[in-house]
């Protein structure tokens, strides 16, 4: 068996987002809308794995947030955790999701957020074109932010 490679949540974001684009651009809005999913779960796996701090005072491996899945509310509730109670991460680091990407989310319209398990096609609104700019719109936001972060440019 082939050996694993390192895990790079920025460069997986960096995928996520420019694969996300040639299936937009192709018409493929389902399958874009599944990546931008990613990369919003990415960022968040980046920002608590670069400078989050667990409670025993010690670094996040890769293998802990790999348990955490692809729930992205609970990375999200573990950042928001990370800045207001432990102040490990600057509160520029906040993603702020609800407020920036809320299709992604939180879903809109009575429709569902993001979750992997709709990889198979039955969520309700990813086919169309007007539901996956939102995801497109805000998967910018969040390779926009991140760049941010990585350059050291502060938010």
């Amino acid at each position: 068996m082939p050996q694993m490679g390192q895990v790079d949540f920025m460069e997986t974001l960096a995928r996520m987002y420019r694969d996300s684009r040639i299936l937009y651009k192709n018409g493929e809005y389902y399958n874009c809308c599944y990546l931008c999913g990613y990369i919003l779960e990415c960022a968040l796996k980046y920002i608590l794995f670069r400078y989050g701090r667990k409670q025993d005072g010690g670094s996040y491996s890769v293998n802990d947030l790999k348990a955490l899945a692809h729930n992205i509310t609970r990375l999200n509730q573990t950042l928001d955790d990370q800045i207001s109670v432990t102040r490990s991460i600057p509160a520029s680091y906040r993603l702020d999701c609800g407020a920036k990407c809320p299709y992604i989310f939180l879903g809109h319209e009575g429709y569902p957020h993001w979750s992997p398990a709709y990889r198979y096609g039955d969520h309700p609104k990813w086919h169309e074109k007007k539901y996956c700019e939102k995801y497109v719109e805000e998967s910018a936001y969040i390779f926009r932010f991140m760049a941010k972060i990585v350059n050291g440019g502060g938010i």
